[in-house]
């Protein structure tokens, strides 16, 4: 009766030992998944910010273009090579 004890218990910390060891194998991968969508995240973060900037520049562009005369004018000169009179313009060869 005894031996029929111990291969029971023997069974059963078997069986523990492998519902341990798959949970424990389950974990490390969670928390590999958590590392992955972590640095996504960041990712992430980082490109929402840096389209927010993108956003800012050019709200501030358009802003200017439409109250900022001499802006309006410096962006023709640059465009369109435009050149106003009493100018001088040096062009130097590359």
């Amino acid at each position: 009766m005894k031996t029929n004890q111990g291969v029971i218990l023997v069974f059963i910390l078997g069986i523990l030992s492998f519902i341990n060891i798959k949970l424990i194998m389950s974990l490390i991968d969670t928390r590999r998944e958590e590392i992955r969508l972590s640095k996504k995240l960041n990712s992430l973060i980082e490109k929402k910010q840096n389209a927010e900037d993108q956003f800012v520049l050019k709200q501030d562009h358009m802003r200017k273009m439409l109250t900022d005369k001499d802006f309006m004018e410096q962006v023709t000169h640059q465009k369109t090579g435009y050149i106003k009179d009493k100018e001088t313009v040096v062009k130097f060869e590359d």
